[in-house]
């Protein structure tokens, strides 16, 4: 389990002090796969860099399963960071190095016999689906490849954690979504604990079972990401979850409801046409069909007349659609 209590960064800078995170306490249950979002500049990719202590805290502690990476010593905290993997949005790959020996090198550095850290690396790069790239440069590789073989040198070690700080920013979205689903498979088969930067919600929304939003150095909100994407309670987080939905809101009069789509199966909207006869307007929606079933929000106006409101309200609540009057 990772825990950071009270953790907070200033860096000193021309203009003075700058606070890049300010008493910081979270937890990463192991299992999980958590995500950190906000806007460029709240402090995320130094909150990642905390936790393996490659940015020192200026106060406050990292405490992983029970140990304060603060407080111990140096040769020790070397040991602690072999669990610990990361990965990069540059990818940060040796270019003079093959594939395979990339992926080697973590092995090299910690005196792994060569036979075995060969078996290691041919395991890895099966798993990543990179086996016949072995003998390839970095340079002759898609960027969606590259980020293969990081994350196969991040599992090199075996490490119990993988810090993912922005690893999809640079792919193009069909290269993103098998990243992902890689991430998804290491979590699951491999019981990978993983930490996900981002400013991507759509990474959020695929992958993350946790979420904490970071605001000026701040968390402003956590929680399971169903509840937060569900129903977000900070102005940032409504920000960069739902940003069309505040502006349906303010730019409308009326009594509106915000709907949340978790897997319903028929049209519901329709259905408050066709069965009930009543008319709403539909203010903001932003929802996606999978698999058959909606996902997503939406913005729609309650009628004026009171009986009519609560007809619409019990016609949504009969379909499992959560709603919230705004």
């Amino acid at each position: 389990m990772i825990e950071l209590k009270k953790l907070s960064k200033v860096y000193a800078t021309a203009r003075g002090p700058l606070e890049a995170l300010h008493e910081i306490d979270l937890t990463v249950k192991d299992g999980a796969i958590y995500g950190v979002i906000g806007l460029s500049g709240a402090g995320k990719s130094t909150l990642v860099r905390c936790i393996n202590l490659l940015e020192r805290p200026t106060s406050g502690q990292v405490i992983i399963d029970g140990e304060d990476l603060t407080a111990v010593r140096k040769k020790r905290l070397l040991e602690i960071r072999r669990g610990i993997g990361m990965i990069f949005q540059s990818f940060n790959l040796l270019e003079q190095r093959t594939v395979e020996g990339n992926v080697r090198f973590p092995l090299e550095l910690s005196h792994t016999k060569r036979a075995q850290a060969q078996e290691r690396v041919r395991e890895l790069l099966d798993l990543v689906g990179l086996s016949d790239k072995a003998k390839a440069y970095p340079s002759q590789l898609s960027g969606g490849q590259k980020q293969r073989v990081a994350i196969a040198r991040a599992l090199a070690t075996n490490p119990k954690y993988l810090l993912c700080d922005e690893a999809t920013s640079a792919l193009d979205p069909n290269t993103t979504a098998s990243i992902l689903e890689l991430l998804k498979r290491i979590n699951r088969d491999m019981g990978v604990t993983i930490v996900v930067i981002t400013h991507e919600m759509k990474v959020v929304e695929s992958i993350c079972t946790d979420v904490a939003v970071l605001d000026r150095s701040r968390i402003a909100e956590e929680g399971k990401v169903a509840d937060v994407f569900s129903f977000p309670q900070s102005e940032i987080a409504r920000e960069l979850i739902i940003p069309g939905l505040i502006r349906s809101i303010e730019g409308n009069g009326g009594k509106k409801l915000r709907l949340v789509f978790d897997g319903v199966t028929e049209p519901v909207i329709a259905g408050l046409a066709l069965r009930l006869g009543i008319a709403v307007n539909i203010l903001y929606a932003d929802a996606k069909n999978i698999d058959g079933k909606a996902y997503g929000h939406m913005v729609i106006t309650l009628p004026d007349d009171e009986g009519q409101a609560e007809l619409v309200k019990r016609h949504l609540a009969e379909r499992n659609v959560l709603y919230r009057e705004v």
